[in-house]
């Protein structure tokens, strides 16, 4: 990610910023109009998350429609995805012309979200080998652990073996990975992915459905300016 850090003391957001976008996460107790106490945004747009594949280019969006993926096509309009251990991922260009947010859970992992979101922008003419990810605040691997059931709907997955780990519970599956393999597999260089390392199970700051917080959502937000 090459945008920097911006510090506000006491903010329950963290901020990334360069002269093209905005970018950035909520701590726990956060909600999203509180974003527009750093900068105010045209409007705000979020979606009726469902753990699919389908991704809307913001002006597209009309009312609360179904889907799990934003790409920015205006200016000063807050794309918003919302997450409590799935892995939010955002991409930029250098020059900010395409960037946005997706939502990617093991279900959205398995729709090949992120396949879906690089066939839209090759379509638009994007060489989406510049592109930059970054995976946002997320649960670990290690605190992560589904049942046989879920590594079953993986099994022809090239990279289900790197993903998955046996424990006496069930298995350890680590969504993160599996989304910047995925990538990679697509062609991105493997340096243009970056991670906050955040683990949403064990940093008590962010709300995390498998700790027990049923109703909390880290608000995943980019904008273009």
């Amino acid at each position: 990610m090459i945008l920097k850090r911006v510090e506000h003391k006491g903010s329950a957001f963290h901020f990334f910023e360069n002269s093209a976008l905005i970018l950035g996460y909520s701590e726990i107790d956060a909600e999203v109009d509180h974003i527009n106490e750093y900068f105010i945004a045209e409007k705000t747009i979020q979606l009726d998350q469902v753990h699919g594949d389908r991704i809307f280019f913001t002006d597209e969006v009309r009312g609360y429609p179904e889907g799990d993926g934003l790409i920015l096509s205006e200016k000063n309009v807050l794309a918003v995805i919302r997450t409590a251990d799935c892995v939010p991922l955002f991409f930029h260009s250098k020059n900010g012309r395409e960037a946005g947010v997706i939502h990617v859970g093991w279900r959205g992992l398995h729709s090949k979200i992120g396949i879906n979101l690089l066939n839209i922008l090759k379509q638009k003419g994007t060489d989406t080998n510049n592109l930059f990810f970054h995976t946002g605040p997320a649960i670990e691997g290690k605190c992560y652990t589904v049942q046989q059931d879920v590594v079953d709907k993986f099994k022809d997955f090239s990279f289900s073996n790197k993903i998955f780990a046996k424990t006496p519970k069930g298995y350890d599956m680590d969504v993160t990975k599996g989304v910047e393999l995925c990538l990679i597999e697509q062609g991105i260089p493997a340096n243009n992915i970056t991670h906050s390392g955040i683990c949403t199970f064990c940093n008590k700051n962010f709300p995390s459905y498998r700790r027990g917080d049923l109703e909390g959502r880290i608000f995943n937000f980019i904008l273009k300016k």
